[in-house]
């Protein structure tokens, strides 16, 4: 069999056709998977991006909750403007419900519990305080001073008590939230 020159042509076209049709589609495979991992990319930081920021407002909160805290503590009394509820320990406000939120939509629940966890712990210290801020108010005849100092005594005890497991906690808070970070960052790397 003897190739033409006619048959010759044919065959050089058909594979320069067919090298072209290789080549775009190779492109086509290219740029769509170069466009996909981009948006996953994006995807993946964005994620992050809000797992941050739901880090950074917990740790604001726990720092701002410790100074009032702290502050309560060197004054022996609650800082003025809170009302009973806010020491309800079922009452959570708008921005603590708000950092909970995002702590569970992008975080772990060990960090979403230590954060509840100090949270607790600073209601309970603020209610240790304000025992001893009733202790202090309290009147009486000088007959009762043996016993308003024991109730004064008491509650200093308790209050004591309190701050060393607030601050427990918020270290506690603190060391997750580090962790947290770290794993989020070690993830962005990758």
């Amino acid at each position: 069999m003897t190739i033409t020159p006619v048959a010759l042509a044919l065959i050089s076209s058909g594979a320069g056709l067919l090298g072209s049709v290789i080549g775009t589609v190779a492109t086509l495979v290219s740029a769509s998977l170069t466009q996909r991992a981009t948006r996953d990319r994006e995807s993946e930081f964005k994620v992050w991006e809000r797992r941050a920021d739901a880090i950074e407002e917990a740790h604001r909160k726990m720092l701002a909750l410790g100074n009032t805290r702290d502050t309560a503590w060197a004054l022996r009394e609650l800082p003025s403007g809170m009302s009973p509820q806010d020491l309800d320990p079922g009452h959570q406000d708008e921005q603590s419900r708000l950092v909970v939120t995002k702590l569970t939509l992008y975080t772990t629940p060990e960090l979403v519990q230590a954060y509840r966890d100090s949270n607790q712990a600073f209601l309970r210290s603020l209610l240790g305080i304000q025992r001893i801020q009733l202790a202090l108010t309290e009147r009486g005849p000088e007959s009762d001073r043996p016993r308003r100092q024991r109730n004064i005594n008491a509650a200093v005890a308790v209050a004591t008590e309190g701050i060393e497991k607030s601050k427990a906690a918020d270290q506690r808070l603190e060391a997750a939230l580090r962790e947290a970070a770290a794993l989020a960052a070690t993830r962005r790397r990758r």
